[in-house]
């Protein structure tokens, strides 16, 4: 790692990290000294995080593959499997461990290369990637020295979580390489989105535009993603402006054309001999800016660390503010000053009853979210339960009924696990937006949902309570009644491939087996009728939309209590604090004369030290912030030409 430069920006930084840090504990603020404490606890971590986000085939995790030269190691067919990501650092030998969080605690499991799509991969098994957090890949790939790769969901995923994961993971990223196609769609508004929240943790960004090696308009391609990014900021801080000092490094941000399948041949001339033919390839597959761009991140870690340290000191300043007023206030000679100080904090005590009253208000609101929550289970289940109505009433032969309940469960459930992905989509945008809004009236920061991967809720119970009760359990035969059903294949020809019509297929949870749904058994005593088909499909949907609904409702409940929690702790602490306040200045009144001008003293160097602290954060987070933008500066590539 190489020596900061003593009058550096980041030297410098520390020196002003650590004034605030006395200034807060001077002042009696352990609280604050301890935030920014823990806000540089990574800064003797000499391995840079680098992100690696974007949306799904994207072509992300090919464009790992090649940067590390292992065309093979990560699954580039599936996304990454929910509440899991994948790290990528340098070690002695090619190996994989599983990182789970069970109720018993973390567990670690060594696991072959070759079976890593098994535990990260959405195609997966699921048993094997249930409660997998991460997968920890060590190579000795030279391009990792000092680096650590993190592979993330997709930003796009209809499956809760994905999202949350990426965005929880920024906040121990120092930079971000987010992935877009050259021969994909430009850049969306869910990316666009994705990429705010981001700015708002990380300063260090880079764009990758993939698969540059078989468009012949990657250019114009790059230039409307970037007139979108352009407009996409421009609105923002327009309805905003402060999220201009975030939003704005986004439209400064390196773009660099990438081409892995140019990489890849390369190395297979060089594999060959042809040596100057690879050469060649790999100039035009943007390989060697795009490292360059990762070394330069590595070797400036600091400054992207220290824009950080200096967004919770400049905070921590603001915070201390309040109280060196109060001790001027306390000890000036016209007892007018402590009067208004008193007012201003009783104003504050009352604006902060009057939020109590909101907050208890904001309750009873966020009650109705469970009557939603239904309504979004019965317009989706209704949505997908249609299509098979409509195909039910063209059935006129006993063939084609028969043939149709053959491929009826599986095609069910298959509806139902895409269905679901989107319920739960839907449900987490209804609560996030109306916890946001509640947090928001409190003065709080935006809400963290923390989702997890939810498989849909399991349905045995519609089995028992079904035809299956009649019979003894003991003859029940899962062979027969569960593995045909669940272990059919996934292409459908005629009539249920054209049930399910642009419902996708998304494997959320394939161990509940069609069978769960709607066994086999249950369906051989199902008269072949079309009223009698559509009545028992009618009776299982209302089943599966109750255990849909119930299941959320208690996702949501969960949730809410959860931020109404924060609120009121956020509540409790402020009112201490204003009363502490208060009480500090009533008694001023008490004091001697030379205790009065010696508190105004204080207070009024506190004062001038927090002005000028904050000036010189103000003009390091310019330094830090031009540092950051140049890291990795290269000159552009034209891959692919």
């Amino acid at each position: 790692m190489t020596t900061p430069d003593p009058n550096g920006p980041v030297t410098r930084l520390l020196r002003y990290a650590n004034e605030v840090h006395s200034l807060a504990g001077r002042c009696g603020r352990e609280d604050l000294a301890k935030v920014l404490a823990a806000c540089a606890g990574r800064w003797k971590d000499e391995c840079t995080d680098i992100v690696v986000a974007g949306a799904q085939k994207r072509g992300k995790s090919r464009l790992l593959n090649t940067l590390v030269g292992h065309p093979d190691l990560l699954p580039v067919d599936a996304d990454v499997a929910t509440n899991c990501f994948l790290s990528l650092r340098r070690g002695p030998a090619l190996t994989a461990v599983v990182h789970r969080s069970t109720d018993g605690g973390p567990v670690q499991t060594p696991i072959t290369v070759e079976s890593i799509p098994d535990y990260a991969s959405m195609r997966g098994d699921a048993g094997k990637r249930r409660d997998v957090v991460s997968v920890d890949i060590t190579l000795d790939a030279p391009l990792l020295d000092g680096l650590r790769l993190l592979d993330t969901p997709g930003v796009d995923s209809l499956t809760v979580g994905h999202r949350q994961v990426t965005v929880a993971m920024l906040q121990r990223a120092d930079a971000l390489l987010f992935t877009l196609s050259a021969q994909d769609q430009p850049v969306l508004r869910h990316e666009l989105e994705f990429l705010a929240e981001a700015a708002e943790r990380v300063q260090a960004i880079a764009f990758v535009l993939t698969k540059v090696e078989d468009s012949a308009n990657w250019q114009s391609l790059q230039e409307e993603n970037k007139a979108r990014l352009r407009t996409f900021v421009t609105q923002a801080v327009a309805e905003n402006p402060a999220r201009a000092a975030t939003l704005g490094p986004l439209l400064e941000a390196p773009w660099i054309p990438v081409s892995s399948k140019l990489a890849e041949a390369a190395e297979a001339k060089r594999r060959e001999g042809r040596r100057e033919r690879a050469d060649t390839l790999r100039a035009r597959s943007g390989m060697d800016v795009l490292e360059r761009h990762l070394r330069g991140f590595a070797e400036g870690r600091e400054s992207a660390r220290g824009a950080t340290v200096v967004a919770a000191a400049l905070s921590v300043l603001g915070a201390l503010t309040a109280g060196a007023e109060d001790d001027v206030a306390a000890g000036s000679d016209d007892e007018g000053d402590v009067t208004a100080r008193l007012a201003e904090v009783e104003a504050e005590l009352t604006g902060l009853a009057e939020l109590a009253g909101r907050r208890r208000a904001g309750a009873v609101a966020n009650t109705f979210l469970g009557r939603e929550v239904a309504g979004i289970v019965a317009a989706r289940v209704a949505e997908i339960r249609q299509p098979y109505e409509n195909a039910i009433a063209t059935l006129k032969t006993q063939a084609q009924l028969e043939k149709y309940m053959a491929e009826l469960p599986e095609s069910v459930q298959r509806s139902l696990e895409a269905i679901w992905s989107q319920i739960v989509y839907d449900v987490e945008n209804l609560a996030k937006g109306t916890l946001n809004a509640f947090a928001r009236d409190l003065g709080l920061d935006p809400v963290e949902l923390a989702a997890d991967g939810r498989a849909m809720p399991s349905l045995t119970q519609v089995q028992v309570k079904g035809d299956l009760a009649a019979d003894d359990p003991g003859q029940v035969d899962l062979v027969r009644d569960v593995l045909p059903a669940s272990s059919m294949g996934l292409s459908f020809g005629g009539l249920a491939a054209a049930l399910l019509g642009p419902v996708g297929f998304l494997l959320v949870a394939p161990a509940i087996g069609a069978a769960i749904f709607m066994g086999r058994r249950s369906l051989e005593k199902v008269q072949r009728s079309q009223a009698a088909i559509r009545g028992a499909l009618r009776d299982q949907f209302a089943v599966v939309a109750r255990e849909m609904t119930l299941d959320l409702e208690r996702m949501v409940a969960t949730w809410r209590v959860g931020v109404e929690q924060t609120a009121d702790e956020s509540l409790v602490r402020r009112r201490k604090e204003l009363e502490g306040r208060r009480a500090e200045l009533k008694t001023s009144s008490t004091r001697s004369a030379a205790d009065r001008r010696k508190a105004r003293q204080s207070g009024e160097d506190r004062i001038a030290a927090i002005a000028s602290l904050t000036t010189r954060g103000h003009e390091l987070r310019k330094e830090l912030a031009a540092a950051v933008a140049a890291l990795g500066a290269a000159p552009a590539g034209t891959p692919g030409s």
